[in-house]
Order: structure tokens, then C-alpha cells, then sequence
């Protein structure tokens, strides 16, 4: 007698794995990976740029954490939520939560926490790849989802970095940092506005402006959800392509990827020779199929 058998398509979580800097300079992970159902995604925070507002090891660390667990609750409650409207309500409680636990109220609304944010959600035959600000999604055989103006605002940032090593030539961390600062705290105060940038943080407007694309999933596709601390392998240091990140298979290979960033990050003269903000950043990277459970 023929036993009938059936399949049941599922998101296949192979990694989900987030390293800080504070490995390697001191510090602490506001980087945050999570994933439910047929749903994943990576959260980076933001460094804050004014006063601690509350009581917790960062306030970027805090959010990415609150967000987190809250995306992981509204999906169990609501499997077929929609993306947008999940996220609308993931910020309004993160916003609620903020008032009830802040030490003190802000000096201005870009002293809130916020972060960048990808998730990948299968739904209905569909890939759905949602983004705020500059996590990104590789797919489709190396192929970069995702797009922020919060891109050419950073680029401004890391001209101006140029510029000041060019003329000072040695110069302390802490030196060039308080140099930036002026133009930092000009990039955060476009946060969730119209003519700025959109992230994940307190405000559930921004909702309404995620960068977001469908198109069918294939049995067996494979999806590389990344912090843009771990996209400066192929977008700062031109070490990998995209199609490398997407074709990480299992802790070990995460692990060598992760000492190779660490090892170009640490070089000598690597500031100088790839510009950024921060020598170290915390890197993240979720790596999941599409596949069949049976």
C-alpha cells in the first residue's frame, strides 16, 4: 500500500550569528539577529551621539533588543501581518516603551534610539525583502536588495574624514571623532524625515517609507541578511563579492569571514586607507533557505 506523505515549505534558519566590537575594541553589540516563522531578520543600532537615556548598556543596544523580541511576539500573534503594519506597531510599542523607561526626556527627537533594519518573509510564493536605512538583503545569485538615502548622507561624512586626514596627517581617534561630531549630529537630525532618512526606532511613521521588493521564491534559494558592519567586506574593503556572503555555509566559514573583516579592520593604516567612522563595527549575518521539511 502507497503511504501518501506531504511537504511543508519552511524558512531554514543556517545561521544567525552577530559578533561586537567589543571583541576587539572595547565596547559592547547593539547588533541584534532574530527570526520566527517564516520571517528573519538582522537590527543594527545606532550609536547614540547625545545622552544616555536610560538605564541599560546602550540605548541603541536597548532598542535593538526591545524591537527584537517585539517582532518575534507580533509575528506568533499575527502570522499573516503584514510587514508594514507589523513594523508601525513594533515602533509604537518600542516608542511607549521608551516613555515609560527613559531616565529623562530627550533635548530633540534625534536623540531617540533608532537602527537600520532588513527582514526576509516568504509569503504566499513570495520573497518579501523589507529594509530601513543600510542593512541589506543578497539574493537572486549575489544580487544586493536594499537602498537608503542615509547611503550618499554617510558619503558626505566619510569625505569630510578624507579631507581632515589629508591636512592633519596624524591624527588621535578621539580628535578626529570631535571633529566630525558637528556633521554626525546634522546626518541624525535627517532622521525620519522627509528630505533625511527612515530607520527603525520610535516613530511609527517611518513604517510608511521601508524600502521593500517581492519577486518568486524558488525551493532551495538562499537569502544573506547583513549588518553594514559585516557589508564592509565587499562595500569598504573590497575583500569579497556579495556572492561570497551568500554562499556562507555553517559556523566555521562564518568564523573565517568574520576574522578576515576583523584582520582588515585592524591592519595599520586601514583607517586611512578605507575610510570610516569607526575602526570596528559590530557585524551580523543571518544566512536562510527556502526549503522543503520532509
Amino acid at each position: 500500500m502507497r503511504v501518501a506523505s506531504w511537504e511543508k515549505p519552511m524558512l531554514r534558519i543556517e545561521i544567525a550569528a552577530s559578533d561586537g566590537q567589543g571583541r576587539v575594541h572595547g565596547g559592547i553589540n547593539e547588533d541584534c539577529v532574530g527570526h520566527h516563522g517564516n520571517a528573519a531578520w538582522v537590527i543594527d543600532g545606532a550609536t547614540g551621539i547625545g545622552p544616555r537615556l536610560l538605564d541599560a548598556p546602550s540605548d541603541a543596544f536597548w532598542l535593538a533588543q526591545k524591537a527584537n523580541a517585539l517582532l518575534a511576539q507580533g509575528l506568533a500573534e499575527s502570522p499573516d501581518i503584514p510587514t508594514v503594519e507589523l513594523l508601525r506597531q513594533v515602533m509604537r510599542q518600542c516608542g511607549e516603551a521608551l516613555g515609560r523607561e527613559q531616565l529623562g526626556p530627550a533635548a530633540a527627537a534625534h536623540e531617540h534610539p533608532s537602527a537600520a533594519f532588513a527582514m526576509v518573509r516568504v509569503i504566499g510564493g513570495e520573497a518579501e525583502i523589507t529594509t530601513l536605512a543600510d542593512c541589506r538583503v543578497i539574493a537572486q545569485d549575489g544580487q544586493v536588495f536594499g537602498s537608503s538615502a542615509l547611503d550618499a548622507i554617510e558619503a558626505r561624512t566619510i569625505a569630510a574624514m578624507r579631507q581632515i586626514l589629508a591636512e592633519e596627517g596624524e591624527i588621535a581617534p578621539e580628535a578626529l571623532k570631535q571633529r566630525l561630531m558637528p556633521g554626525l549630529i546634522a546626518n541624525r537630525q535627517l532622521m525620519n524625515r522627509v528630505n533625511g532618512y527612515w530607520v527603525l526606532g520610535t516613530e511609527p511613521r517611518a513604517a510608511d517609507h521601508v524600502w521593500q521588493v517581492r519577486f518568486p521564491v524558488r525551493p532551495g534559494q538562499r537569502f544573506a541578511l547583513a549588518s553594514d558592519g559585516f557589508l564592509r567586506l565587499f562595500e569598504v574593503f573590497d575583500a569579497a563579492e556579495p556572492a561570497d556572503l551568500l554562499a556562507i555555509s555553517g559556523a566555521q566559514d562564518w568564523a573565517h569571514w568574520l576574522a578576515r573583516l576583523r584582520a582588515l579592520e585592524s591592519a595599520p593604516e586601514s583607517l586611512r586607507q578605507f575610510a570610516r567612522v569607526k575602526r570596528h563595527d559590530d557585524a551580523s549575518l543571518v544566512i536562510c533557505s527556502w526549503e522543503n521539511d520532509g
